[in-house]
C-alpha cells in the first residue's frame, strides 16, 4: 500500500499576527460556542453597568471563537466565567470578568489591559492551580491567573512570540518567549512551574528570530531529557538547529556543535583540538555540524521516539545553481559504548547517524539511500523530464530515477514505475535500473519505506 501523506502545520494551532504570537501545541478546543442572543443581551446589560454606555467591544483577532465573549471556568469552582475585553471613551483597552449569579450575568472583577488590539487569548494549564490566561497584546504579552474575583498578573512583557508546550514533561504547559531581538538574534525565557511556583528562566540568547522560524518541535534527546528543537532561517538559504531544555531551573541552549569533542589524529585520545569531524567518510568542519544550506528540520525519522537532527554531507549542482539536491543524515545523541569511525564523538554520548539519504526541498521530500550512495553516486535534475536521476560515479550508469508527477497529468507513462507516495497534488514514483549483484542495489519492496516528505 503506497503512502498517502497529509501536510499538517508543526503546531495543531498557529496564530500568525503583527502582534506577540502565541503557538498552541494543545489540540484541544480552547473555547465555548456562542451563547444565544437572549444571554448576550444580559452580558452587555452586566457590562453597561461598569463600562457606561459609551464602550466597543473588543475582539481577539485569532482563535476559535466569533463571540466578543470568551467562556472558561477560570476559578474551578464548576461553572463558566465570561471574559470581555471592551474599549472606552479614552480608547485604552480593558479586561472584565463577569460570572452568573442565578441566572443573571455579574461583573466581578475589572482591571486595565495593555493598549492596542488583542492578537489572541489561551487557557493554559501550567500548575495544580486554575488555568492561566495568555493573553497576546500587540507586541506584548501578559499571563494571568483569576481566583477570589480577582485577576493575579503572573508575568508580563515585550513578547515577538512564543510557544505553548510542556518542555519539561511534568505534565503542566510551559510558555517559552521570544523576547526581542539582539544583533539579528533573540532573547528567550521559559515561563514554567517550578519546586516553589510559577518561575522565569533567565534570558539566554538564540540565533532564531521568531519571524524566520522554520519549524518549533518538542521532541526527546534521549529516553530521559525532552527539549524544544528550534529550526530557523539565520541567513538567506542558511538554516541552524537550536535545542533548549530546562536544567535545574535554567533555560539551556546546545547545537549539535556544542556536543562535538574535536580531535587530531597529533593529539592524544579524547583530547580537544582544533581537528575535523569524520561523519560517514567526510570531512566537516565546525560550519558543516553548525550550519547547513538544507531547507530540512529535526524530526523523529525513524519513530524510536528520539528527535533526530539534520546534517548535511554534500550538495550536487542540478540544473541551476540555485537549484541543488543534497546528501544528509540524520543523527541523534544518545548515550551509547560503540565505537565507530562513522560517529560523532561527544562527550558521554555519541551523534550516531539513523538515517542517510538525499533532501530534495524544492520537491519536497526525502528519500533514504545506503551510505555508499553519499560516496560513490552523484544526482542530477534531467532537464526535458524533471525527474531526479542517480549516476553511478564511475560508470556513468543511471542507477534510480525519482519522479513527482503532477495528478492532472497523463500517468500511463509511469507504468513501469513504481508509486511510493502521493499528496493532495503529486504523485511520486520512482524508477530502477539496478540489479541485485550491483553495490548500489536498493530492494525495490522498500522504496515505499525510503520515502518521507519534508
Amino acid at each position: 500500500m503506497k503512502k498517502i501523506f497529509m501536510f499538517m502545520a508543526v503546531f495543531a494551532l498557529a496564530l500568525s499576527f503583527s502582534g506577540c504570537s502565541i503557538l498552541e501545541t494543545d489540540t484541544e478546543s480552547m473555547m465555548h460556542p456562542p451563547l444565544l442572543s437572549i444571554e448576550q443581551e444580559k452580558l452587555n446589560d452586566a457590562l453597561k453597568k461598569v463600562a457606561g454606555e459609551n464602550y466597543t467591544l473588543k475582539y481577539p483577532k485569532n482563535g476559535e471563537t466569533n463571540s466578543a465573549f470568551i467562556f472558561r471556568d477560570l476559578d474551578n469552582d464548576g461553572t463558566d466565567e465570561a471574559v470581555a475585553f471592551y474599549s472606552s471613551v479614552d480608547e485604552s483597552t480593558r479586561i472584565n470578568v463577569l460570572k452568573n449569579e442565578n441566572n443573571d450575568w455579574v461583573s466581578v472583577y475589572e482591571a486595565a489591559g495593555f493598549s492596542g488590539e488583542i492578537e489572541s487569548v489561551e487557557f493554559v494549564k501550567i500548575d495544580e492551580k486554575s488555568p492561566a490566561m495568555v493573553i497576546g497584546w500587540e507586541g506584548e504579552i501578559g499571563v494571568y491567573r483569576f481566583g477570589k474575583n480577582r485577576i493575579e498578573t503572573l508575568h508580563t512583557a515585550s513578547c515577538d512570540g512564543g510557544v505553548i508546550l510542556d518542555i519539561n514533561e511534568d505534565g503542566f504547559m510551559d510558555i517559552a518567549f521570544f523576547n526581542g531581538e539582539a544583533i539579528d538574534r533573540s532573547f528567550f525565557t521559559v515561563l514554567y512551574r517550578g519546586e516553589n511556583g510559577i518561575v522565569l528562566t533567565d534570558e539566554i540568547i538564540v540565533n532564531a528570530k521568531f519571524d524566520s522560524l522554520l519549524s518549533m518541535k518538542t521532541g526527546k534527546i534521549d529516553e530521559g531529557t525532552t527539549a524544544l528543537f528550534i529550526d530557523s532561517i539565520i541567513y538567506d538559504g542558511v538554516y541552524l538547529t537550536e535545542v533548549v531544555t530546562l536544567d535545574d531551573g535554567k533555560a539551556v541552549r546546545y547545537t549539535l556543535a556544542d556536543f562535538v569533542k574535536y580531535e587530531d589524529e597529533e593529539e592524544e585520545e579524547n583530547e580537544v583540538s582544533s581537528g575535523t569531524i569524520i561523519v560517514v567518510g567526510s570531512n566537516l568542519g565546525k560550519r558543516g555540524i553548525f550550519l547547513r544550506n538544507t531547507e530540512v528540520s529535526c524530526m523523529d525519522i525513524d519513530g524510536d521516539g528520539i528527535m533526530e537532527m539534520p546534517v548535511e554531507i554534500r550538495e550536487d549542482y542540478a540544473n541551476k545553481k540555485t537549484d541543488k539536491i543534497y546528501y544528509l543524515q540524520y543523527v541523534n545523541l544518545v548515550q551509547t559504548e560503540q565505537e565507530s569511525e562513522e560517529s560523532l564523538h561527544i562527550s558521554e554520548k555519541e551523534a550516531l547517524s539513523v538515517w542517510s539519504g538525499i533532501a530534495n526541498p524544492a520537491g519536497g521530500y526525502l528519500f533514504e539511500l545506503p551510505e555508499i550512495w553519499s560516496k560513490d553516486a552523484k544526482v542530477s535534475i534531467d532537464s526535458a523530464s524533471s525527474e531526479m536521476l542517480f549516476v553511478d560515479k564511475d560508470t556513468g550508469e543511471v542507477l534510480l530515477k525519482i519522479c513527482a508527477a503532477d495528478k492532472n497529468d497523463y500517468q500511463d507513462k509511469y507504468e513501469d514505475y513504481i508509486l511510493v507516495a502521493e499528496n493532495a497534488t503529486k504523485n511520486y514514483y520512482v524508477k530502477t535500473f539496478m540489479e541485485p549483484e550491483n553495490k548500489f542495489y536498493i530492494d525495490p519492496e522498500t522504496f515505499e519505506e525510503c520515502f518521507n516528505f519534508i
